[in-house]
């Protein structure tokens, strides 16, 4: 077989293996559409999104869903929070491995209110590449992180499409990186992307030595 055909040959199997997924976006409910589409050769899931995004003085829930091909595993089965200045952001997802099989609903996990010890800086601007640390924030649940993001814009026409935050996240953030989530499709590029393990968070490791070093203190006086 030449290599021309051999080529050929695998690009046909290529094209064949490419799933379906179910594409849409809803404000409504999870079941926003019944068509399918056919995704890209690099995609080897279907995602299924549910995510609240608010900004203001109320934590108001209006959750939004999403389903589409998915080509970065990194967005799967996972919780995703963050809250920054008046931005507030808690997003859930599940994955799939076959043709239109990202039908299942997805739940927003519900906030937490229960204060875990940790106090990061916070702000949060959209159009800009800077925020104002002027505030700090009690964190709360899994949000165990500080992160600090920002984003610069490519050209002077994407300004509008800048970011930067400073507040408490999810650990799941800040190992995949915010720029997931707030750089793609966009003409920006990362800034800063910075994360710490919070003070007031102690680790079992910490934990074990502060027994070890609690044990040894009483086996010396005893």
């Amino acid at each position: 077989m030449s290599l021309l055909a051999l080529s050929f040959l695998l690009a046909l199997l290529a094209t064949g293996d490419a799933i379906f997924c179910f594409n849409c976006t809803s404000t409504e409910g999870y079941n926003c559409s019944t068509t399918p589409q056919k995704c890209t050769d690099t995609v080897n899931s279907c995602i299924t999104i549910a995510r609240d995004e608010d900004t203001g003085s109320q934590d108001i829930e209006n959750p939004t869903y999403e389903k589409k091909c998915n080509s970065d595993d990194r967005l799967c089965n996972k919780f995703y929070g963050l809250v920054a200045g008046d931005f507030r952001m808690r997003w859930n997802s599940s994955c799939c491995r076959a043709d239109r099989c990202n039908v299942n609903n997805v739940i927003v996990q519900k906030a937490s209110q229960q204060p875990n010890g940790v106090r990061c800086n916070s702000c949060f601007a959209f159009g800009s590449d800077v925020c104002l640390n002027n505030t700090e924030l009690a964190c709360t649940g899994t949000l165990t992180q500080c992160i600090h993001f920002a984003t610069t814009a490519n050209n002077e026409e994407s300004k509008h499409q800048q970011v930067a935050f400073t507040g408490c996240a999810t650990k799941t953030m800040c190992e995949m990186g915010a720029d997931v989530l707030f750089v793609a499709g966009r003409n920006v590029k990362v800034k800063v992307n910075l994360c710490s393990s919070a003070p007031g968070v102690p680790s079992q490791y910490s934990l074990a030595l502060s027994v070890l070093a609690g044990l040894l203190f009483l086996a010396r006086w005893s």
